[in-house]
């Protein structure tokens, strides 16, 4: 990852918000920060999918969950990737890569709430999906 993409995956620097028109608006991703260590965030984001009914694969920061309930669109399956910003700093991205946009919505909402004490809350992350 260079600077660039760096740059605007942080929800602080991101531009995105200044041509789109709709707010509100529920997309395929999402990102959060964290000052715990990449180990601990990933060891929390399988013990907050797999109540939810997924299955989870890992490969080094990166994990695939897929969800076990067809839903309209077939299943939901979200990829998540840890990225090391700095020391102590990690991004996460959450990306929907299959299933329905608005079940990706649900399942982050219930996902998040038992990932409230790895996620760093600053006064931007009042956005929850993007």
């Amino acid at each position: 990852m260079n600077a660039f993409e760096l740059i605007s995956r942080s929800q602080s620097f991101n531009l995105e918000n200044l041509f789109e028109k709709q707010s509100g608006l529920v997309k395929r991703e999402t990102r959060f920060t964290s000052q715990k260590p990449a180990n601990e965030i990933m060891d929390k984001i399988e013990e907050a999918a797999k109540p939810l009914g997924f299955n989870i694969r890992k490969q080094n920061y990166k994990m695939k969950l897929q969800g076990d309930k067809t839903g309209r669109k077939g299943h939901l399956s979200v990829a998540t990737e840890v990225f090391e910003v700095a020391p102590s700093l990690h991004m996460v991205e959450l990306r929907k890569t299959g299933g329905d946009t608005l079940e990706f919505h649900k399942f982050y909402k219930s996902f998040s709430s038992g990932l409230k004490d790895v996620m760093w809350k600053t006064e931007e992350n009042s956005e929850e999906v993007r």
